[in-house]
């Protein structure tokens, strides 16, 4: 069946039907195209997102995520839904990237549209930093799995109790930093159950450390869903770490983030950058545009398949058009992010620092019109997020008149050359 260092999509099928058998349970059928199985008793399950977990790891973590996963679905308490009561005390938040699963998701819908209900198959999960999300897991001895929408409705809870239980039990697993310990501290889940990159959601977390760090703020990072960096806000060090995290976020199976948080005025924590001043403000800003331009390339990549496979972006209900990108430019010290609005073509706008409105000349080359600030040009066209669309983005499906040209070129601003990019 080859190796789990070229684990495919029928090999990894193989590994987990032929595990069912030995342990007795008795399969209906297995559908390659949606990745599921049926049981004679009626439950099924669903493989397509352990295969996609599993597949993104190295060795030797793989070998050992497949045995995990053999196991818990060969365990009948895993195919059969705990109730509210049961799941409460199991329930545990979890930091995902805001385009992490969106693409298997859509996948599902677009394979099953008859079975699969698109509020019914969401996760369950609200934004809690640019770019990331929270959701919430059951966190049983050999599987975890994410809670959605048809969950939450054969329980009938609503999000804020879910959210508010799971907060609740992570209150209990967040140990507050130790003052006598050492003043960076690094945490590595092997085993994806300690929840560390989750603990910055714990009330007063972060804020046990000003203690050890004697008036200096303290920084969290978490550049993969496995690993959690603590330290004080001096500069150099500080520096070092945004550089560490850089590679570190960039090579990661799972990432989450490469920017830095820390705690505002009222102890909430927030993305660095927007924390006040500092010698290292413009290192976050970088952090938190690498972070924007990861996220939104990865929201392209499966609209635009969605786009070659149905011509239209069905999910949303939206016709064909172009899917812009966020780019960055500016120099080291003044970087900024941008999008291109051009005449005569339709766009899903992602959200920049400013759009560039641009027509061509007679030999099709760009020329720009002007650049203005994306809130005031958003404004000013009147366009507004299209529902239920994250990382956000605005469809653009007109020229602007001259009266809006007009308005627009009064609130244009000079741009640095862009000499900085990432």
């Amino acid at each position: 069946m080859g190796s789990f260092e070229d684990l495919t999509p029928d090999h990894f099928a193989t590994l987990v039907l032929r595990h069912l058998a030995d342990v007795g349970k008795s399969v209906v059928s297995y559908d390659p195209e949606t990745f599921r199985i049926d049981f004679v008793d009626g439950s099924k399950i669903g493989i397509r997102g352990a295969y996609y977990d599993t597949i993104r790891l190295p060795e030797p973590q793989r070998a050992a995520s497949i045995a995990r996963f053999l196991t818990s679905v060969g365990n009948a308490e895993h195919l059969r839904l705990p109730t509210w009561q049961e799941a409460r005390p199991l329930l545990r938040p979890i930091l995902r990237s805001t385009t992490d699963k969106q693409a298997t998701a859509d996948e599902v819908l677009h394979l099953s549209p008859e079975e699969v209900e698109e509020a019914d198959a969401r996760p369950v999960r609200r934004s809690v930093f640019p770019f990331v999300d929270e959701l919430v897991a059951i966190d049983q001895p050999n599987s975890r799995t994410v809670v959605d929408y048809s969950t939450l409705t054969r329980w009938q809870v609503t999000p804020d109790e879910l959210f508010a239980a799971a907060r609740e039990n992570l209150e209990t697993i967040a140990q507050p930093h130790d003052p006598r310990g050492n003043a960076i501290l690094t945490r590595t889940d092997h085993n994806g159950h300690r929840y560390f990159t989750s603990w910055p959601l714990a009330s007063s977390w972060l804020a046990s450390f000003r203690q050890r760090y004697s008036g200096r703020r303290p920084v969290v990072f978490m550049p993969d869903i496995d690993t959690l960096i603590v330290v004080p806000d001096i500069p150099h060090l500080l520096a070092r770490i945004y550089r560490q995290v850089e590679q570190q976020y960039a090579n990661a199976h799972h990432r989450l983030s490469p920017q830095g948080y820390t705690l505002d005025e009222d102890d909430t924590v927030v993305p660095f950058d927007r924390a006040g001043p500092h010698e290292q403000h413009q290192a976050a800003v970088r952090a938190g545009y690498r972070l924007a331009i990861q996220e939104y390339a990865a929201q392209a990549r499966w609209l635009n398949e969605a786009l070659r496979r149905d011509l239209e972006f069905t999910r949303f209900g939206l016709e064909m058009a172009v899917v812009g990108e966020v780019k960055v430019a500016g120099t080291d010290t003044h970087p900024y992010t941008y999008t291109i609005w051009g005449k005569g073509v339709d766009y899903l706008l992602p959200a920049a620092d400013y759009i560039i409105f641009a027509t061509t000349d007679p030999d099709g080359k760009p020329v720009p019109h002007c650049a203005v600030p994306c809130t005031a040009a958003l404004e000013i066209a009147g366009l507004i997020p299209i529902p239920d669309m994250s990382p956000i983005r605005f469809e653009a499906r007109f020229w602007p008149d001259e009266t809006m040209l007009t308005h627009l070129q009064q609130a244009s601003v000079p741009l640095d050359e862009p000499t900085w990019h990432t």
